[in-house]
């Protein structure tokens, strides 16, 4: 499987930011498939799990994972006693500035719902910084983030396939260097 990795130097990026990524556009825009996934499909498929701070839901070919901060804490501080894998340690460090994470896989939705979420999403990101770019035969990764002036911190980054249906967001702030490297190690791996 080949991979062509179009990076964009996030310290570039930083120069001139452009548009913010909207946490509350994306949620209000992910609660809306969500909704329509509901209603078109079945009951017997339907799973829902809820807790404070954590939520899963799988229904009508929409699958959600929502994670609060108290939850990705709990999470990292488990990383962290990872005996020798310097990777969780990482992703650990990593973790601990995060305040939301949101996974969406709406690749079982009705193909009229896909179009229209890909729409509305797209357009929500259209004019925020395009950090990196992965590509893979007809297969795109976009990841998107808001990043300082200075270009050393970033904020909300969201991974973005229409191709695959699936999108990836990571709310709260992070070094841009450090996950730039967990990025690219991730990649090389």
């Amino acid at each position: 499987m080949s991979l062509c990795l179009l990076f964009c130097g996030i310290q570039a990026c930083g120069a001139n930011p452009g548009k913010k990524i909207s946490q509350n556009r994306i949620s209000t825009l992910v609660n809306g498939l969500q909704a329509d996934a509901a209603r078109t499909g079945s009951e017997d498929e339907e799973a829902n799990i809820s807790l404070p701070g954590l939520k899963v839901t799988s229904q009508g070919g929409l699958d959600m994972v929502t994670i609060g901060n108290f939850w990705i804490k709990t999470g990292a501080k488990f990383l962290s006693f990872a005996d020798d894998d310097q990777d969780m340690k990482e992703a650990a460090r990593l973790m601990k500035s995060l305040n939301k994470l949101m996974i969406v896989s709406y690749d079982g939705c009705e193909e009229r719902l896909r179009s229209d979420f890909d729409r509305k999403i797209g357009k929500t990101l259209d004019g925020c910084d395009l950090l990196m770019e992965a590509k893979d035969g007809g297969e795109s990764m976009s990841i998107y983030g808001n990043s300082s002036r200075d270009g050393k911190l970033l904020e909300d980054i969201v991974f973005y396939s229409p191709e695959n249906s699936t999108l990836i967001c990571f709310f709260g702030t992070l070094d841009t260097d450090k996950f730039g490297e967990f990025v690219k190690k991730a990649m090389n791996d």
